[in-house]
């Protein structure tokens, strides 16, 4: 099996033929990083292929990025960086062949596909092979492209030109791995400074209340607050209200989606918080069975924090999700929390259209079984074959960037395009003189 051949990597190159070969250890590092560069490369080769035959698709898949990280048990980050090079592969041939052999590691490859114009493949490819990955972003903008003169010249010639890229506004937000509430954003100038002088107000605010030491998330926090205190509809209120749960047992509080707060916090909210208990037997909460076929409150709230989105195997959809019997109401199905699942709403209704079958006790880790509509059993995640031989020695050689500081003198006249560098050269070029100038 691999294990043994892998033993072998730690021997003499005569031990390790047909593996890694090196016994320095800084050169055994850059074979392994070899080796895991070019079996990126074989990856966005093959999901290139699934994705030009469209084999991506099925009824529960919302997007390839979905597709990809479900299989793979990559992130969704790491999917949608597969999916833009597998998109992109055809159009960088030199970048793809210099990742092929292993000189270029995926992040670096991902950058540049994603901000470098396809002209530009045979020009940046040596540079991306010395870069680190932050200076790659930091110089494959636009502004560092000298563009074809020939697109400039596009409406002049009766052509339509390309429609110029539209910014669009867009924030994000979310959990961060040591369990930090994070927000990301971008929105135009005259929007943004609309929340800029909010967040400017509110801090001045909190500042002549006392609290000398107000940051800006304080003042973020503070706008906040101020909006959801303008909510006259008690219901309103409590629909947006923010729900923590703490067990009674050891003291230990969530918020819905199952991130555990800090002591001091949990102290903090309790001083000061409206309690509403959810009643439990056995560690369950308890239904309400058939008394009721809306889904109360209080009971909605256990399933979303108990699935934390949608439990489509390999769905990736957490918000504005519905809560669904799993055995429908008319068939005697129960408002009992084992029959209850969150679905997103593609998901919900595929189910009632037949698409996707759905059984079993949904408070088990392991108790829903999922079924296409062919009845075919939908796997929770992706099942990697582990190796059976050594991993290949890639063609080519990786060198790892010189991570010396980056100036930006180094780009020269930057990346021209070659028109316009034919163009450039032409008219520095010395005019030769005609013939009946010549004495």
């Amino acid at each position: 099996m691999y294990d043994a051949c892998m033993s072998d990597l730690e021997g003499t190159p005569e031990e390790a033929a047909g593996g890694l070969l090196a016994d320095d250890p800084d050169e055994k590092l850059a074979e392994i990083c070899g080796v895991l560069n070019a079996y990126h490369a074989k990856l966005v080769a093959h999901v290139a292929g699934r994705l030009e035959r469209d084999e991506w698709q099925g009824h529960r898949i919302h997007s390839p990025t979905q597709w990809v990280a479900w299989k793979t048990g990559l992130s969704p980050s790491r999917a949608k960086q597969i999916v833009q090079m597998a998109e992109r592969r055809a159009s960088f041939p030199a970048v793809t062949e210099a990742f092929e052999r292993g000189e270029l590691a995926v992040d670096q490859v991902d950058v540049v596909v994603s901000r470098a114009p396809a002209w530009a493949d045979a020009q940046v490819v040596e540079y991306a092979a010395t870069t680190t990955v932050h200076q790659l972003r930091c110089t494959m903008r636009d502004r560092f492209f000298t563009p074809d003169p020939d697109e400039a010249n596009a409406e002049s010639d009766g052509s339509e030109p390309e429609e110029a890229p539209v910014d669009r506004d867009r924030l994000s937000t979310g959990v961060t791995d040591d369990h930090r509430w994070r927000i990301n954003g971008e929105l135009g100038l005259d929007d943004g400074g609309i929340v800029d002088a909010a967040l400017r107000e509110a801090k001045d605010s909190l500042f002549e209340r006392g609290n000398i030491d107000a940051t800006w998330a304080d003042a973020l926090v503070e706008v906040a607050r101020r909006s959801l205190d303008s909510v006259e509809s008690p219901a309103r209120r409590d629909r947006f209200r923010t729900w923590f749960h703490l067990d009674v047992t050891d003291g230990a509080m969530t918020n819905t989606g199952g991130w555990r707060l800090p002591d001091t916090v949990r102290d903090h909210l309790l001083c000061d918080g409206v309690v509403q208990p959810v009643w439990e037997q056995e560690g369950l909460p308890t239904s309400v069975g058939r008394t009721q076929r809306i889904v109360p409150d209080r009971t909605r709230r256990v399933i979303e924090r108990r699935d934390r989105g949608c439990r489509v195997p390999g769905c990736t959809a957490t918000r504005f999700v519905e809560i669904h019997h799993i055995i429908h109401w008319l068939d005697g199905g129960p408002t009992d929390t084992w029959n209850l699942v969150s679905l997103c709403p593609k998901h919900h209704r595929l189910h009632h259209q037949g698409g996707l079958g759905i059984k079993g006790d949904a408070d088990a880790e392991d108790g829903l079984l999922f079924t296409d509509d062919r009845g075919n059993v939908i796997e929770r995640c992706g099942r990697p074959r582990p190796p059976t031989d050594p991993p290949e020695v890639p063609a080519g050689r990786y060198l790892h960037p010189t991570g010396e500081r980056l100036d930006m003198r180094w780009l020269g006249d930057n990346w021209i395009h070659p028109d316009e560098l034919r163009r450039r050269r032409e008219a520095a070029a010395p005019l030769e003189p005609k013939p009946d100038e010549i004495s």
